[in-house]
């Protein structure tokens, strides 16, 4: 009887087995296709294929939402999750359903019961946004099950008009005995097909907004902090008060249900949860924040806080032994006593902010082997019937004989640029004399002219084909090898060298580790000849070992390794400029600081066009350019020249349309320049007025060093400076390159950078400090810390064992050649102050009595008999005070605004001008503060004037002298 009852028991169809796989999906991947994650806005899911040696997540991919799925690298797909299992394990679509039917226990008529997966049915009640204000007046206080709330926070669109309101309510500790937390959201509503509106615990629709949005439009370019809670966000309010701290609504789960896009264009740092969850919520995030167009995405450093936070001497300080649980956020770290001014310490050493997860190095850094070839990974699919051999690539048809294709072509990866676009093949192959040589394939060129767009470049470069077949059928041989070939590895293209995230690149070769290998893609740029000759050792015995002691040389030495540290630091981009006797060895300095690059090479000419020089500045980007004899540059743009390179940013330059050109060229690098002049007299040849801005980007420093032996300080043994000189020169061509790579290297091991960030830091600022005095000038203070930083990069690369040097030698180098550079200029003052009354001097001196009105007396009247003034710039008051021996005369010049602004101070801030006079006390402001005054001039109505004192002029020039 049971069994007659149990063969009459109906089976669920197969559309309830599909309605119940698609409504419980997260259990039937988690089953079928663990270490898998939610990608495209949380859309998708994607996970290794277990049906091939597919290691890493990205070709299979299930859509959510509808259960249909596809696997791109082999084409298979399918339309519901039974396909799926089917697919997965073998077998039938019946065996697929019984498996999905015992794992979710699928009842009879689930289909019916569930009708509505995939499609979304029409909301009761519509969130209305934003909210009247007369409908926030009701807002309820308390929810009907959980009371009053501990904490509401209110969501508002840009123009602060609320959205929505959230609840926190912690009521009592659940079964393992910790806090209980519920969040309620809450929204003003109307009922579909109805005029009804009331308040629902409900939430908005996708995508929902952020929080503090109101701010974040009023503060519109404060960086952003991103938290995963509002609780943490406004812990994070109070620790890093100088962001806007933002979170999105129902914690890490929803976070692609967020609308991100008001993020566009800002510095955003993400705070997550010390948690794994967390921290892969965050992962997504920043991808999505790239996507978007965010300016930078960084990430808090959590294991700072693992640091105890103390005072010392009322300052922030820390200790061992702080409490850092998993779990915690912001919020937490505000309890246990971290305050802002932890955090600002933390932000001011460089320990606060990491770059992202991807971006940092989990291994010990193998530059060279690195920089040769990216690994290639284990599930790279050759095209059916291809062998990769050294002997070269063959092709074994469906007759089973085996012919060649070319000589033996490698393919590294997959590339494209940072946007997901320019896709490519990176290939490798030797020359016939055994050179490496490698290409980026732009896949459009594989859909062109195949024999004109690739064969003909890789013959060009030296790839060999067999001279016993045909070119066709080798063309087309070699057409389906790269077309066919599949890899999971990629690499990115970039467009300039230097710094990406924690790793350096050079032109021929990666140093420190990236999420992908990096490939410079610019085939006109103009690239620095970076190359290595002999080993560190033999650099530091024949080199570096003769700058101890002569300052001049060990400060160039310095200043090469600063380049790629202005990055790390924050510091501007600019230059330093020795100048002196063409005979003191300047070209020999140059050539010993390049070779801690490279070889002679390295040392380039002024004499190029500004357009070449941006090129070539563009080029050695987070590095040093050595520019010889600035006496070979037209000095009727030697200025602006150096205005450029200091600026870091080249000429926006339209095309014949009156529309952007090129893209503006940047870069931050230091450049050492030398010649006989300095920028000053090579300007005045040239009629050209020096600004003060222009010498501070290339700082002169003199070239002799006052002791009788040119620019060296001592002979370290050689009979004289000629000789010392020669060594170098021979030497320099011998031994070089390899101080760059081991810096770097060193520089660049994980969980290093932090470290030595800090410690540079800490050094630049103890340097300005030693080396200024307290009313030191800001210019002086600028120049200071690029003494500083050239100074604390010499001292890291001794500390790394890079220069062979005692400790203290970069620092007593960058000291002497800073006490140079200030006794040259005249101290540390400022010296756009000193040019302002220099120019006023010159004025009165040239045209005291030719241009001014004499003006005698009190009354407002001028002398009859004096000749009649032309071209007038203004008056000149005499006036006599005192009696007998005690009387003294005092003069005051009456300047004419027209005249000041146009003539005097043409081409110069008034506002800095002004404000810089009156500080001095040589220009007299009106009893409002304002630099111009309401006087009466003699014939003249009452009109404005500048009114300079001839007394405190000339006492400013005397203390000039």
């Amino acid at each position: 009887m049971s069994q007659h009852q149990s063969s009459k028991t109906k089976r669920p169809s197969f559309a309830d087995v599909k309605a119940a796989s698609l409504k419980d999906i997260d259990r039937v991947l988690a089953h079928w296709l663990p270490n898998g994650k939610r990608v495209d806005g949380g859309k998708e899911y994607t996970a290794p294929n277990p049906t091939r040696t597919d290691k890493q997540a990205g070709s299979l991919k299930v859509n959510l939402n509808k259960g249909t799925w596809a696997d791109f690298a082999t084409g298979d797909k399918g339309g519901d999750l039974i396909d799926l299992v089917r697919y997965l394990d073998g077998g039938t679509d019946v065996e697929a359903c019984v498996k999905l039917t015992e794992l979710l226990s699928v009842s009879v008529g689930a289909a019916r019961s569930a009708p509505a997966q995939g499609k979304t049915k029409a909301p009761t009640w519509t969130a209305i946004q934003p909210i009247p204000a007369e409908a926030m007046q009701r807002c309820p206080v308390r929810h009907r099950d959980h009371g009053a709330p501990s904490k509401v926070w209110i969501y508002r669109d840009a123009s602060g008009q609320p959205l929505m309101a959230l609840y926190r309510f912690d009521l009592g500790p659940d079964e393992d005995g910790k806090p209980k937390k519920v969040f309620a959201p809450l929204t003003w509503c109307q009922r579909s097909n109805s005029e009804s509106t009331q308040w629902r615990w409900q939430g908005l629709p996708d995508p929902r907004p952020l929080l503090r949005l109101e701010e974040l439009a009023l503060r519109d370019s404060a960086p952003v902090v991103l938290c995963e809670g509002e609780k943490a966000a406004d812990a994070a309010s109070e620790l890093m008060p100088d962001f806007v701290a933002m979170c999105w609504p129902n914690g890490s789960n929803s976070w692609h249900k967020a609308d991100l896009r008001p993020l566009k264009g800002r510095s955003v740092v993400l705070w997550p949860d010390n948690d794994s969850s967390g921290k892969s919520c965050m992962e997504e995030v920043a991808k999505k924040l790239h996507e978007i167009g965010a300016e930078s995405v960084r990430f808090v450093a959590l294991n700072v806080f693992k640091r105890k936070p103390t005072l010392m001497d009322d300052q922030a300080a820390f200790a061992k032994g702080g409490n850092w649980d998993d779990g915690d956020d912001a919020a937490d770290a505000l309890s246990k006593g971290w305050t802002a001014a932890h955090v600002a310490e933390l932000a001011r050493s460089g320990e606060l902010l990491v770059p992202l997860p991807h971006e940092q190095a989990d291994e010990p850094a193998e530059p060279k082997a690195a920089a040769k070839q990216p690994a290639k990974s284990k599930t790279d699919l050759l095209p059916g019937g291809f062998r990769l051999a050294p002997e070269g690539v063959f092709y074994t048809g469906d007759d089973g004989e085996s012919r060649p294709v070319c000589s033996s072509l490698e393919i590294l990866a997959r590339t494209r640029d940072d946007k997901g676009h320019n896709w490519g093949l990176l290939v490798e192959f030797d020359d016939p004399d055994g050179a490496k040589k490698r290409w980026n394939i732009p896949a459009r060129n594989m859909t062109g002219d195949f024999g004109k767009d690739v064969l003909g470049p890789l013959v060009d470069m030296g790839l060999r084909l067999p001279g016993t077949r045909s070119g066709r059928n080798a063309r087309n041989d070699l057409q389906s090898y790269l077309q066919g070939f599949d890899s999971n590895e990629r690499a990115r293209l970039v467009t300039r060298l230097g710094w990406h995230g924690p790793a350096y690149l050079l032109p021929d070769q990666q140093i420190g580790n990236s999420h992908e290998h990096l490939f410079f893609c610019d085939a006109g740029a103009q690239l620095p000849p970076i190359s290595e000759a002999g080993t560190l050792e033999q650099w530091q015995k024949q080199i570096g070992a003769l700058c101890v002691g002569n300052h001049r040389l060990a400060f160039v030495v310095s200043a090469a390794f600063a380049g790629p540290l202005l990055h790390l630091l924050g510091h501007e981009s600019g230059g330093f400029h020795l100048y002196g006797d063409s005979s003191g060895g300047k070209t020999t300095h140059l050539q010993v600081a390049a070779s801690v690059y490279g070889g002679p090479r390295l040392v380039r000419s002024w004499r190029s066009t500004d357009n070449a020089l941006e090129s070539i500045a563009a080029a050695h980007s987070d590095g040093v350019l050595v520019l010889d004899e600035i006496g070979m540059c037209d000095p009727r743009i030697i200025g602006e020249t150096v205005y450029m390179l200091g600026n870091g940013t080249g000429k926006a330059r339209a095309n014949d349309r009156g529309l952007a050109g090129r893209q503006v060229q940047e870069w931050r690098l230091l450049f050492l320049s030398t010649g006989e002049k300095t920028l000053a007299q090579h300007m005045a040849d040239a009629n050209k007025e020096l600004k003060a801005g222009m010498e501070i980007r290339m700082l002169a420093v003199p070239a002799d060093a006052s002791k009788g032996l040119g620019m060296f300080d001592v002979l370290n043994g050689f009979e004289d400076a000629a000789a010392l000189s020669d060594a170098l020169k021979a030497r320099v061509g011998k031994y070089y390159g390899t101080p760059l790579t081991a810096f770097l290297s060193a520089l660049c091991k994980p969980g290093e950078m932090l470290g030595w960030t800090a410690m540079l830091r800490r050094t630049v600022e103890r340097f300005i400090a030693k080396a200024l005095p307290a009313s030191a000038s800001g210019q002086a203070h600028r120049a200071a810390a690029r003494f500083g930083l050239a100074a604390a990069a010499g001292e890291l690369a001794t500390a790394l064992g890079v220069t062979g040097w005692p400790e203290g030698t970069a620092t007593t180098a960058a000291q002497v050649c800073l006490n140079a550079w200030l006794e040259e200029r005249g101290g540390a003052g400022n010296m756009e102050g000193d040019a302002i009354v220099s120019r006023l001097q010159q004025v009165i001196e040239r045209f005291g009595e030719s241009r001014f009105t004499r003006w005698d007396g009190l009354a407002a009247k001028t002398d009859d008999h004096a000749p009649r003034t032309t071209d007038r710039l203004g008056f000149r008051r005499t006036v006599e005070h005192g009696m007998g021996d005690g009387v003294y005369t005092l003069v005051t010049y009456y300047f004419l605004p027209t005249a000041w602004r146009a003539e005097v101070f043409k081409g110069m801030s008034l506002t800095l001008v002004n404000r810089e006079l009156i500080e001095r006390g040589i220009l007299e402001a009106s009893a409002e503060g304002r630099a111009a005054q309401s006087v009466r001039l003699p014939g003249l109505a009452k009109t404005r004037a500048y009114v300079v004192h001839a007394n405190a002029l000339l006492s400013s020039e005397t203390e000039a002298a």
